[in-house]
């Protein structure tokens, strides 16, 4: 003969059991989004430093190189850069767009926690950022969430390195400070990472 099985083997969960049970995966899939957007953020800064030195490394090897540039030779626009694919294109009239190293491969780093950066060349001898200089802008990483947030020598920052040698100017001089620090901040987090640039060794890395 079967035996029933007891009341309470039948019994299912109760109410406070499945409320203590839906709060600790609450509080485990918390932690566990915690932990990536953490990971995602680190990841972001981290990849944002590295393609940063490796912009500001090209630049320098442009200057080592003597790389053409195409500048307006006379003419109203005389000294603008008119680089072939150029958005908004760039006319020379009464003069013509020439081939020729220009007096310096610079970056600019504008104030405003901007989330990008200027690529130019110097085509007026002075060292530092023009409007019509601009060849690019470069977001820092593409998901646009990290921003210069500060550099050891304030902001705007002009950085410009003069060929053949790659003698670097900071904002229009070469007899500043040795090195200059760049900080490095995520929009929605605390990390923060250094790109660090030295005048005289001419050496470029991050922390």
């Amino acid at each position: 003969m079967l035996r029933s099985c007891p009341e309470r083997a039948r019994r299912g969960f109760t109410l406070v059991e499945l409320l203590v049970s839906i709060s600790i995966i609450g509080v485990m899939t918390g932690m566990m989004l915690a932990n990536f957007r953490g990971g995602q953020q680190s990841a972001e800064i981290r990849l944002a430093s590295d393609l940063l030195v490796a912009q500001l490394r090209s630049v320098q090897t442009s200057s080592y190189a003597g790389r053409l540039a195409s500048v307006c030779s006379g003419g109203s626009n005389d000294l603008a850069v008119c680089e072939p694919g150029k958005v908004p294109p760039v006319s020379c009239p009464g003069g013509v767009c020439q081939r020729r190293v220009p007096t310096g491969y610079g970056v600019h780093f504008d104030a405003g926690a901007s989330s990008s950066y200027v690529l130019f060349y110097d085509t007026d001898g002075d060292r530092r950022y023009d409007l019509g200089e601009w060849i690019s802008d470069q977001p820092f990483v593409s998901t646009g969430t990290v921003h210069l947030s500060d550099t050891s020598v304030g902001l705007p920052l002009d950085l410009v390195y003069e060929p053949p040698y790659g003698r670097l100017f900071i904002n229009g001089s070469d007899a500043g400070p040795t090195a200059v620090a760049l900080t490095l901040s995520h929009r929605y987090g605390s990390l923060t990472r250094h790109v660090n640039v030295y005048r005289l060794s001419g050496k470029i890395e991050h922390d």
